[in-house]
């Protein structure tokens, strides 16, 4: 099973992802530095897929990859039974 869709399509489920989020972080609101991230990680076994995509500033996308204290991510984005998207801020972190 391959989980990355051939490149053009790729590009195109981007382009629908920015703009089903209005081009912006759905965490902080930025319009600078979007990234397009996968909320079930592909190494997870997460789809290229509407539902499982959104679309992070370079800063937020930092926070769920990256910025770690103490075992915590800055971000952490999980989707509740009922398929509502939610992000918790470790506290005190802030998208620099």
């Amino acid at each position: 099973m391959s989980l990355r869709l051939p490149e053009k399509e790729y590009t195109a489920l981007c382009r629908a992802i920015l703009e089903r989020d209005g081009w912006r972080c759905r965490n902080c609101k930025s319009r600078s530095a979007l990234h397009v991230h996968h909320i079930v990680f592909r190494s997870q076994g997460g789809e290229d897929s509407m539902d499982n995509l959104l679309v992070l500033c370079l800063a937020c996308h930092e926070g769920v990859h990256r910025d770690v204290k103490d075992g915590v991510y800055g971000l952490t984005i999980t989707v509740t039974s009922d398929g509502q998207v939610t992000m918790q801020r470790r506290p005190g972190w802030r998208p620099a």
